[in-house]
């Protein structure tokens, strides 16, 4: 071949060695009519299960961009053994780094509540109370302050030691536990405020159990405990002292729980001078022996109207302050 044809020849070749190698179906990113992007470049495109950036298979998502779920490797959405966490990617900067171990520093997952986190629980799932993106889930849970079905108390927080268990639980031997411990002024079984009993256990003022009887309240014995003759919802507890029912083991029961009426808190009679006493005392017109009513001498001593007080009344030939037949004034107050 002349020399003036070689350069023709070598251009020809090199023309068809193009042309032939070149695959007409191949994706190609330059030709302005591929908008599908390729397996690889990190951007999910259509057909693909997954885009980790690369081309590596045994990472969560295989070189043909198809995920590898159930392979038990990093990336895969699931913790398997060795894995702090797994988003389902092998990206670093979202909480869970490519080697699917926690990262550290200010991100939601961290375990550290940074600015602009609710909360960070150390890990990126829903459902636990703390949010994937670090934000307070709402939905009924131990620890959201609500007291819900299922749980015993629920101070609006997870820890121990403050008398509602990590598990919203009542803790022993601590404010909440139902018993008054050494300095606790009062103790209904709960950590909630509102109730009369505060969340750490003082009485609190204007409701029951404050030892004021206010409006809508029968009693009020300075406690929110039932069984001690007042409830818990400061009513008047039945077949106890306080009801007003002088039961067995009582001397007396004026119907509530308090001192210098005569009738002490415990239903005992109280000593000392005292209508109801028997003896007729300074400012008593009577004194009966009772605080009965209908008997010629009321509840306070003074002197009712009609036989048996004493007083000859009009429509009464006697009045000797009974009604006893056989003494002389039978119990109509007419001479026998």
């Amino acid at each position: 071949m002349s020399s003036i044809l070689r350069p023709f020849a070598f251009v020809a070749c090199a023309c068809f060695l193009v042309i032939g190698c070149t695959n007409p179906d191949a994706t190609s990113n330059f030709d302005g009519g591929d908008t599908r992007g390729s397996c690889g470049d990190g951007i999910l495109g259509s057909g693909e299960d997954c885009d980790d950036g690369n081309n590596f298979d045994g990472d969560g998502c295989s070189a043909e961009c198809r995920d590898e779920g159930g392979g038990g490797v990093c990336g895969d959405g699931i913790v398997d053994a060795g894995e702090d966490c797994d988003d389902g990617n092998i990206l670093d900067g979202d909480g869970c780094s490519a080697n699917c171990t926690v990262e550290q520093g200010s991100r939601c997952g961290d375990g550290n509540v940074d600015a602009g986190e609710e909360c960070d629980d150390g890990n990126t799932e829903d459902g636990d109370g703390c949010s994937a993106n670090c934000t307070i889930e709402q939905a009924p849970r131990c620890g959201d302050g609500n007291l819900d079905r299922g749980e015993e108390c629920d101070d609006g927080n997870t820890d121990d030691g403050d008398g509602c268990a990590a598990d919203c639980t009542v803790e022993q031997g601590v404010c909440g536990d139902g018993n008054v411990d050494a300095g606790e002024a009062c103790d209904d079984g709960n950590v909630v405020d509102g109730d009369g009993c505060a969340a750490d256990c003082t009485i609190e003022e204007g409701v029951c159990g404050d030892g004021n009887v206010d409006a809508g309240e029968a009693c009020d014995d300075g406690n929110v405990i039932d069984g001690d003759g007042c409830s818990a919802d400061c009513t008047v507890e039945q077949g106890r002292c306080g009801d007003g029912n002088v039961d067995a083991g009582e001397e007396c029961d004026d119907g509530n729980n308090d001192a210098g009426d005569g009738c002490a808190a415990d239903c005992t009679v109280e000593q000392g001078p005292r209508c109801g006493d028997g003896n007729v005392d300074a400012g008593e017109q009577c004194d009966d022996g009772n605080n009965d009513a209908g008997d010629g001498c009321d509840p306070q001593c003074q002197t009712e109207a009609g036989c048996g007080n004493g007083n000859i009344d009009a429509g009464e030939s006697c009045d000797d302050g009974n009604q006893d037949n056989g003494d002389g004034c039978d119990d109509l107050c007419t001479g026998e």
